[in-house]
């Protein structure tokens, strides 16, 4: 018994849609294992970042200070410091990618670092600083807008024991 033509042209017609189905679930793979990486390396990078801003003496916690003595753009080092309220800062730059070299991965998203400080006053003197940072670059393939990722934490001045 033998195949008549539509019917091999029926099979060949299945066997496509299967090849395709699964070369869509692999590339959706790929892409979701990207974004993964990424968001991984912008939250290393956001915890590095500030991981050295909490390790900052409290007076030392304002807009335009260096965020760490070794990062303050001396004698080659890199300048990287607690950007203005409001203003996006690019990642993709020189003093950036040697502050954290796996930046470099998202050099062609057009990553961007927000950083936003607030203050709260007790009796006349700052008594605490909010810092909010958030990084947000283009996804994968240009899928879905950009993506974003944020780090909240507060910083106390030292109160004595009672």
């Amino acid at each position: 018994m033998a195949f008549t033509l539509v019917e091999a042209l029926i099979s060949v017609g299945i066997l496509g849609i299967f090849v395709a189905g699964c070369l869509t679930a692999i590339v959706i793979d790929q892409v979701s294992i990207r974004k993964a990486k990424e968001e991984a390396i912008v939250m290393d990078f956001l915890i590095k970042y500030v991981e050295n801003i909490k390790a900052l003496p409290f007076g030392s916690v304002a807009q335009g200070q260096p965020i760490n003595s070794l990062y303050n753009g001396v004698s080659g080092a890199p300048l990287i410091v607690i950007p203005a309220n409001t203003s996006w800062v690019a990642l993709d730059t020189t003093n950036f990618q040697t502050f954290y070299p796996d930046l470099l991965w998202l050099s062609n998203r057009n990553p961007k670092m927000l950083v936003n400080l607030t203050q709260q006053s007790v009796a006349g003197s700052v008594h605490d600083k909010e810092i909010n940072v958030k990084v947000d670059w283009d996804a994968p393939l240009v899928r879905g807008g950009r993506l974003e990722v944020q780090v909240d934490f507060l910083r106390t001045v030292n109160v004595p024991t009672l």
